[in-house]
């Protein structure tokens, strides 16, 4: 599967990857990693998604970059440092970078119960992106 694939499957749908939780941003991430990037594992749980630009990538085939938004490619796995509103952080899947600091991505939150969604972005939070090894 490609990443216009992957958005044409999940666009509109809820996705609970690790059916706990519900629908978070992380499990999006993770059913990305395993359809698009087909990672031979996911990478180990963590507390917040703001945790995967500290995460241990080894044996995985993905890499964490730090980069800011202007950096950021279409296949890439955002990762968002946590504000004062969310402390968990956020993660999503980048779709273009359009330039000037906004980044189209695929994401879902647990606070939004209708499932994946573009949305544009700014640069603010962002700590990297999580990669395929090249």
């Amino acid at each position: 599967m490609n990443l216009p694939e992957f958005i044409k499957t999940y666009e509109g749908k809820g996705v609970d990857f690790d059916g706990k939780y519900g629908n978070q941003c992380v499990d999006l991430a993770r059913q990305y990693w395993q359809d698009v990037c087909e990672v031979p594992k996911q990478p180990p749980g963590v507390e917040g998604a703001k945790d995967f630009a500290r995460a241990d990538y080894t044996g995985t085939g993905l890499k964490f970059v730090p980069c800011e938004a202007q950096g950021l490619v279409a296949g890439d796995v955002v990762v968002y440092s946590s504000t004062t509103t969310n402390r968990y952080g956020h993660i999503a899947v980048v779709c273009a970078n359009v330039g000037h600091g906004v980044h189209i991505v695929l994401e879902q939150d647990g606070f939004n119960p209708n499932g994946s969604s573009y949305f544009n972005w700014r640069t603010l939070n962002v700590l990297g992106a999580v990669r395929m090894l090249a």
